[in-house]
């Protein structure tokens, strides 16, 4: 009798997986493993930090019905929504965390009370692209909402610009417009129309189309013949009511002031219901120009969704696509200093365990402790310090554990002394001027 032969189906066993990896067009967000998102995500955060935004996040699930009515008023969208239904209520997953800032920012009332709100946000988002493929995205942005001006419109854009040049791109630049007020544009467009429509067949079929639905769209077009044509039209910014302009050179003298430089592009026309002060932040990758990210004011767009316009403006872009111009731009970035002030190096099981405590007592006086109980050698120890830059080490071994003391080092000199328990904090909290 021979062996029983094993079950080809798999049947009654567990399934497992030896050779499983995220789904086609998705991707996983690792700061440790990978230099380039620890770079962005830490930078924007602290940016977004300094400027007084707030963080935001809205759910991943959304009402569809209201999410069709954002994207078929704004042209914001690119594909599909992914949608679901549960219990007769059609959900959608995010493609954007704009219309659940304004969503929130309405259901809250915020507007009622008056007053300025600054919101910055980043996540994942997902839609289905032209291919109905699911496609997944990484979005990050910053928004001020309420009763603002052209003064925090400008700080808005720096925002934006202090977070991109210090990646240290190719050809980046700020690009700057004005579109006036719905009703400026009604009136330019009108002429445009008149303008381009006896050389329609010269357009291609893109401009074409868009000629007859939002001719502003048709700036956003790349082919040279058609810009050739566009070189030739009336601006948006001889269109301009007298509080557009006025706001406007507000916005400018602004970004002046503060040593920003723009370029004044009169044909970029931002989405449909984009309104007043525009911007898009652009780079070169190879011959082509991408853009990183895009600004605006977006009330009209509250208003389309909800009936009720009020302030809001600010500015989204990728990480999926700034991390890929990274990565061909530029050699992987080394992983920034530390925020950590102090490193503790324990050198033994009892060292380990005392270490916990004096981590404990440190990082209640708010000292940031980078801790490694990895139990791997003092020099290895004393490595990672120099490479994360941190000031100080503690270290403590047997017999500084079993003697309640403990071995400062200043790292950067290599000069040590002997420091007992009690009176550690305090010394540290001096070293750092705490």
């Amino acid at each position: 009798m021979g062996r029983p032969r094993k079950n080809p189906s798999g049947a009654g066993t567990q399934a497992t997986f030896k050779k499983i990896s995220a789904l086609p067009g998705f991707f996983d967000v690792n700061t440790q493993t990978d230099p380039y998102w620890d770079l962005l995500l830490k930078r924007f955060s602290k940016i977004a930090r300094v400027y007084g935004f707030s963080r935001f996040e809205s759910p991943l699930l959304e009402d569809a019905r209201f999410l069709k009515t954002v994207y078929s008023n704004s042209g914001l969208g690119r594909g599909a929504l992914m949608e679901f239904g549960q219990d007769g209520q059609a959900l959608a997953l995010r493609p954007s965390q704009l219309p659940g800032i304004l969503r929130n920012f309405q259901q809250q009332k915020l507007f009622e009370p008056g007053g300025i709100f600054k919101w910055h946000y980043s996540g994942f988002t997902a839609r289905k692209d032209l291919a109905e493929n699911a496609s997944l995205d990484y979005e990050f942005g910053c928004e001020i909402l309420g009763s603002f001006n052209h003064l925090n419109e400008a700080q808005g854009i720096a925002s934006a610009w202090e977070f991109f040049s210090g990646l240290e791109l190719e050809g980046l630049v700020l690009e700057i417009n004005n579109l006036g007020s719905l009703e400026c544009q009604e009136s330019y467009q009108k002429t445009l129309y008149e303008a381009l429509q006896p050389k329609k067949y010269e357009l291609c079929d893109n401009c074409g189309d868009a000629l007859s639905t939002r001719p502003l769209a048709i700036f956003a077009c790349e082919n040279l013949g058609c810009q050739s044509m566009f070189a030739e039209c009336p601006t948006i910014l001889d269109f301009l009511d007298q509080d557009s302009h006025k706001d406007f050179t507000h916005v400018l003298e602004a970004l002046d002031e503060m040593h920003i430089a723009y370029q004044l592009n009169p044909f970029y026309a931002g989405n449909n219901l984009s309104e007043k002060t525009n911007f898009a932040v652009k780079c070169k990758l190879g011959e082509k120009t991408l853009s990183l990210a895009e600004g605006g004011h977006h009330g009209s767009l509250a208003k389309a969704a909800f009936g009720k316009a009020f302030g809001a403006f600010g500015f989204f872009g990728s990480f999926k696509t700034l991390k890929q111009v990274l990565e061909a731009n530029s050699e992987p970035p080394v992983f920034g200093p530390s925020l950590s002030e102090v490193c503790l190096v324990p050198l033994g099981e009892l060292a380990a365990k005392r270490s916990l405590r004096l981590f404990r007592d440190l990082t209640a006086q708010k000292i940031m402790v980078y801790d490694h109980f990895g139990l791997s050698g003092v020099k290895n120890q004393l490595k990672v310090a120099q490479d994360q830059k941190v000031p100080i080490a503690l270290i403590m071994g047997q017999k500084e554990a079993m003697d309640e003391m403990v071995i400062l080092r200043d790292v950067k000199s290599g000069m040590q002394e002997i420091i007992s328990y009690d009176k550690i904090v305090e010394e540290v909290k001096k070293r750092l001027g705490k």
